[in-house]
C-alpha cells in the first residue's frame, strides 16, 4: 500500500507541472491571429462612458423641440383678414386711402357745476387713385366728411364735405418735375344746413347741390416727394344753386332767380403732405382763385389742414381745421343792424379721438 500511494502522488505532481508549463511561441501567435480575425461583438450590457452620456443629454436639451402651441400660433387665422398697410397696385393703378371715425361724449348726472349732455360722432374719408404710364398720369382724390352733434334733443351738423378732384398730367421732355396738366374739381355738401338748428321754424340755408362748385382749367404742375403745386392762368369756375327757394333769395353770388354763375380767373392749388417718424402725419392744402371779371379784383381762399397722430395701429387723435374766404358768401353783420351784409372769414376746427385706418400715401 505504501508503494501504490507513492506512485499516485508522483503522477499528480507530473500532471500539475504539465498544466503550468507555457505554450510554445508558434502556438500562441497562431491563437492570437485567429482571435484577431474574429470581430468582437459589442456588449449591450456595457455602460456608456459618463462623458459621452452627459454630452448626449446636453445636446438633446439644447435642440429645438416641436411645439404644438407655436405651430398653431404661426398658422394664419381665416377669421381675421390682414389689411394692407402699403399702397395697393392693380396694373397701372395705385390705390391709397384714409378712413376714420371719431366719437366724443359728455355725460352728466346731478352735476352741481352745471353742463349739458352731448354726443358727437362723424366719419372722414380720403380715397386716392393714381394711373401712371410712361408719359401720362391721372390723379383722382375723393375727400368726404360728415359729423353730427346730439345735445339736449337737438341735432346739429358740425361737418359736411363732399369733394372730388381730377388732374391729368403729361410729363414734359427733360423736365421730370414739371408737367402740363388739366385740372377739374367738384365740391358740394351731403345734407341740409341750418343757421339755427334749435329753432324749428328756421329754414335751411344750404343743401346738396345748393351750392355746388366746379373748377376746370389748364396749367403746369410741379411735384416732388412732399410738395404738389398746380397753377393755371386760365380757369373757369361755376357756382350752381339747385334749389328754388334759395334761387329766389339770390345767395352765393347769384342774382335772384339764377341757377348758376360763371367766373373766369387764375387758380393755384398747393399741397404739402408728409409723414413724420414720430407717428404724426400732416396734410395741408390751399386753393386760391382770382376772378378777372370781378370789380374790384379779389381772391377766394380755401385752406384745409389735417393733422393725425397715431397712438396705435388703429387708434388716433385727429385735428382738422378749415378756413374759407369767399367774397360772394355773406356771413357778417357790418353795421350792427342784425342783418348779414358782408363777407368774412369762415373758420371750422374739429378734433377728436377715434379709429383710423390708412394704407399707402394719399396723392
Amino acid at each position: 500500500m505504501g508503494r501504490k500511494a507513492f506512485f499516485l502522488m508522483l503522477w499528480a505532481m507530473t500532471a500539475s507541472l504539465q498544466a503550468n508549463t507555457p505554450e510554445p511561441s508558434s502556438h500562441s501567435a497562431q491563437r492570437e491571429r485567429s482571435s484577431s480575425q474574429t470581430p468582437e461583438l459589442p456588449n449591450p450590457q456595457t455602460p456608456e462612458p459618463p462623458s459621452h452620456s452627459a454630452q448626449r443629454v446636453l445636446s438633446s436639451a439644447l435642440a429645438p423641440q416641436p411645439s404644438s402651441y407655436s405651430a398653431q400660433r404661426e398658422l394664419p387665422s381665416p377669421l381675421i383678414p390682414k389689411l394692407p398697410t402699403e399702397a395697393v397696385h392693380l396694373g397701372p393703378w395705385t390705390l391709397s386711402g384714409l378712413y376714420g371715425a371719431t366719437f366724443n361724449q359728455t355725460l352728466l348726472r346731478n352735476w352741481n357745476a352745471g353742463g349739458q349732455n352731448s354726443l358727437t360722432t362723424g366719419f372722414l374719408l380720403r380715397q386716392s387713385a393714381e394711373y401712371t404710364s410712361e408719359t401720362w398720369s391721372a390723379n383722382q382724390l375723393l375727400d368726404a366728411a360728415y359729423s353730427l352733434n346730439f345735445q339736449e334733443g337737438i341735432v346739429r351738423k358740425i361737418d359736411d364735405k363732399l369733394e372730388y378732384n381730377l388732374r391729368l398730367d403729361h410729363i414734359l421732355s427733360g423736365q421730370p418735375l414739371w408737367k402740363l396738366s388739366g385740372f377739374g374739381s367738384f365740391k358740394t355738401q351731403w345734407y341740409k344746413g341750418y343757421a339755427k338748428p334749435g329753432d324749428p321754424d328756421t329754414a335751411y340755408v344750404s343743401r346738396f347741390m345748393a351750392p355746388a362748385y366746379t373748377i376746370a382749367g389748364l396749367g403746369l404742375t410741379h411735384k416732388n416727394d412732399f410738395v404738389d403745386l398746380y397753377f393755371s392762368p386760365l380757369t373757369a369756375k361755376h357756382t350752381f344753386v339747385r334749389d328754388e327757394r334759395l334761387q329766389a333769395q339770390g345767395v352765393f353770388g347769384l342774382q335772384p332767380g339764377q341757377t348758376f354763375r360763371q367766373e373766369l380767373g387764375a387758380y393755384l392749388n398747393f399741397r404739402l403732405k408728409r409723414n413724420f417718424p414720430n407717428k404724426i402725419s400732416v396734410d395741408f392744402r390751399t386753393n386760391l382763385f382770382g376772378n378777372y371779371l370781378a370789380q374790384p379784383f379779389s381772391i377766394d381762399v380755401d385752406s384745409d389742414l389735417l393733422l393725425v397722430y397715431k397712438a396705435t395701429n388703429y387708434l388716433s387723435i385727429t385735428l382738422r381745421t378749415q378756413a374759407i374766404y369767399d367774397r360772394d358768401i355773406i356771413v357778417r353783420d357790418s353795421n350792427g343792424d342784425g342783418k348779414l351784409d358782408a363777407p368774412g372769414i369762415q373758420l371750422k376746427q374739429l378734433s377728436g379721438v377715434g379709429l383710423t385706418y390708412n394704407f399707402g400715401a394719399i396723392k
